[in-house]
């Protein structure tokens, strides 16, 4: 029993980060172009118009490379780790504290680093860790509020919460709420990462209108792209119990996979050293 509940509890969180990755590209997508939107309205407080009018297609499409890297990274790490902390005998405000803290501090090299790309800013292992308060503050009320909504919508309608179209509606109407609630500290966030050179004083850099214009485009982005990522889930849950029922019955088939992810790993640094051989013969 104790080992069946194992089983299933890591489908669970295979399942949450492959979530996760499907919200990775849908979000990445959407962000190569309104991040750096985002961003300037957020930290130069820029208006909509001149934000747009800042944007270039060229840095657009290198910056999509970007987001899709580290929201690989992010979006898996957040959704799995939020699955593993469900089964720790915590409250579920400790538990979504918890959440939050272990995710800022592991990905914010990440969430900086990102963020100074989309502001053609320099990257320094000095400012890797840069607006670290307000940030742990941000995903810290994130985490409680995710926790917090998702139980609340959960009871009000269980049956539908477990419909296709219940966790769509659910994921879609937690993330956008965890969002506006965890606004505040990324307004802080902000703040904090204005450059020098420009930097508004405190009156002048909270203003309402401000808040909710760079509050909402992120929040509807995350919304979506974890709502679509939740189409995903039951899917590959019963995908891995499909794959871990054949592979108790078929020993061998341990053997053939590891075989399938060797090759797959020795035949991607084949290619990458010759893409590197290439590359050298052609400056040469």
């Amino acid at each position: 029993m104790a080992d069946a509940a194992s089983q299933d509890f890591m489908g669970r969180v295979i399942g949450a980060a492959s979530q996760g990755a499907v919200g990775a590209v849908v979000a990445a997508s959407l962000s190569a172009v309104t991040e750096p939107l985002v961003n300037n309205m957020l930290v130069n407080r820029a208006t909509l118009g001149q934000a747009i009018k800042e944007l270039d297609p060229n840095k657009i499409k290198s910056y999509l490379n970007t987001t899709l890297a580290t929201n690989f990274i992010k979006f898996p790490f957040f959704e799995a780790t939020n699955i593993i902390m469900q089964g720790v005998d915590l409250p579920p405000t400790a538990r979504g504290a918890a959440l939050g803290s272990v995710f800022c501090t592991i990905t914010l090299p990440i969430t900086n680093y990102r963020f100074r790309k989309s502001m053609n800013l320099p990257v320094t292992p000095g400012n890797l860790y840069q607006a670290y308060p307000p940030t742990v503050l941000r995903d810290i009320i994130y985490g409680i509020a995710r926790n917090k909504v998702s139980a609340f919508l959960i009871s009000l309608n269980p049956t539908f919460a477990n419909s296709t179209m219940g966790r769509v509606v659910n994921m879609f109407t937690t993330v956008v709420a965890a969002c506006v609630l965890s606004a505040p500290g990324n307004e802080l966030r902000g703040y904090c990462l204005q450059p020098p050179d420009r930097k508004q004083s405190f009156a002048d850099f909270f203003q309402p209108i401000k808040f909710i214009r760079s509050t909402s485009v992120g929040a509807v982005i995350m919304g979506i792209s974890l709502a679509i990522g939740s189409l995903a889930t039951p899917q590959v849950e019963k995908f891995v119990t499909k794959l871990r029922d054949y592979l108790q019955k078929n020993p061998v088939s341990y053997i053939l996979l590891i075989l399938f992810f060797v090759q797959q790993i020795l035949q991607m640094r084949r290619q990458t050293e010759l893409v590197q051989a290439v590359q050298n013969g052609s400056t040469k």
